[in-house]
């Protein structure tokens, strides 16, 4: 999704829930940002099951929070929250219950069913391969990082609020900190792929 378009998608959320209609909302951020969610979750989790299940459980948060969400920060960036806090529960409690809190909205269900079912594939080539099983091997928080700022594309204040949490409150100086802190972060993660990738070709020569 382009920025004009991404721009045009998140003036429609704030439109939809202004007037309340969380439902409209729901429906349209899911299938929008559901897919690259989903995708994120598949390379965070590294199994396309456990990604499915906190996908799950991501798609039931957005619904329970959009209520008190303030749009203090962009929609796409609350979502990427909401996923990373899924998946750290699932980390700690793979086997706790959901709560089936889209059960009583059945056209939510049904996108959050159909995306998760959805064969994410990738373009694979051997190369590529072995940089994403080396990023693999990397920390969650590093994954996360790796995944938002360059498969994303997400601005650093945007990444530093989905590290800062949901707190919504957060000031303007706290996301600056973080951001230059994730900036450093990144380039320690950087230096790292490139002398497992260095190591790798020499070893092999």
């Amino acid at each position: 999704m382009k920025a004009e378009e991404r721009e045009i998608l998140e003036a429609t959320l704030r439109a939809h829930h202004a007037r309340g209609d969380f439902r409209a909302t729901a429906t349209a951020a899911l299938e929008a940002y559901g897919p690259e969610v989903l995708g994120f979750l598949v390379n965070l989790m590294r199994d396309r099951q456990d990604a499915g299940e906190v996908f799950s459980s991501f798609c039931e948060d957005v619904w329970a929070g959009l209520p008190g969400f303030k749009f203090q920060c962009s929609f796409r960036t609350w979502a990427y929250t909401l996923a990373r806090h899924a998946a750290q529960r699932f980390r700690e409690d793979p086997h706790a219950r959901r709560r089936r809190g889209l059960a009583d909205h059945p056209e939510i269900e049904e996108i959050e069913q159909r995306l998760r079912t959805t064969t994410v594939t990738y373009l694979r080539t051997d190369a590529k391969d072995r940089v994403r099983a080396m990023r693999e091997a990397l920390d969650p928080d590093d994954q996360t990082l790796l995944v938002l700022r360059i498969d994303r594309d997400m601005p650093w204040n945007e990444v530093a609020r989905v590290f800062l949490g949901e707190d919504e409150a957060v000031d303007d100086a706290a996301i600056a900190r973080k951001a230059t802190a994730l900036r450093k972060q990144f380039e320690r993660v950087k230096a790292t792929l490139r002398a497992r990738i260095a190591a790798e070709r020499s070893g092999s020569e």
